[in-house]
């Protein structure tokens, strides 16, 4: 972590909202991607990542390692993505699932291509979708999504790595890639 972001943290665990500003400027983003990842839907990653900012700046004060902000705030978000969930399975309000976030470099997918990929992601078990969605939607390097999950790079390694065979799978399965070289 680089020393402007840990005087940031410390600033803000101070009080000073520019500082806090600049946290979720930086990790906004990403923790939508996150939520997106487990919920499937834009809007409620959406509420879930800025609900996680609301818990973190309520408890700011408790984070003990200041490097290990990202992981801390990634596991509020995934924790408010999981409670999300659980309300609307308990509701079972059935809405058709949103696209995923238009934040940081989504183009507006349209091609069918592109849809059957993402379906094919979609259909991933959540640790896979995760490492998928932050590796490839928002660009993270593998010390990054270490940093926001944490775990180690080896794991969001072997992760990747499996959940593109489970992907080619899939896709290979239905048929789309027939005729076309690996």
């Amino acid at each position: 972590m680089e020393s402007v972001e840990i005087q940031s943290i410390n600033a803000a665990r101070c009080g000073d909202a520019e500082a806090f500003g600049r946290l979720y400027e930086s990790y906004y983003a990403t923790m939508v991607w996150l939520a997106y990842a487990i919920l499937l839907d834009r809007n409620l990653a959406e509420d879930a990542a800025q609900q996680a900012f609301v818990k973190a700046c309520e408890k700011l004060g408790d984070l003990k390692n200041t490097s290990r902000f990202g992981a801390w705030l990634g596991r509020i978000c995934r924790n408010e993505a999981y409670q999300m969930m659980r309300c609307r399975q308990r509701t079972q309000v059935s809405l058709p699932p949103q696209h995923e976030p238009a934040v940081a470099d989504n183009p507006g997918n349209t091609d069918d291509h592109q849809q059957i990929v993402k379906a094919a992601v979609d259909r991933l078990p959540e640790m896979y979708r995760e490492v998928i969605v932050l590796h490839y939607y928002q660009h993270l390097d593998y010390r990054q999504i270490s940093t926001v999950l944490g775990i180690a790079e080896a794991t969001v390694r072997g992760r990747l790595f499996r959940a593109r065979r489970k992907i080619e799978k899939n896709l290979r399965k239905n048929g789309f890639m027939e005729g076309r070289q690996s």
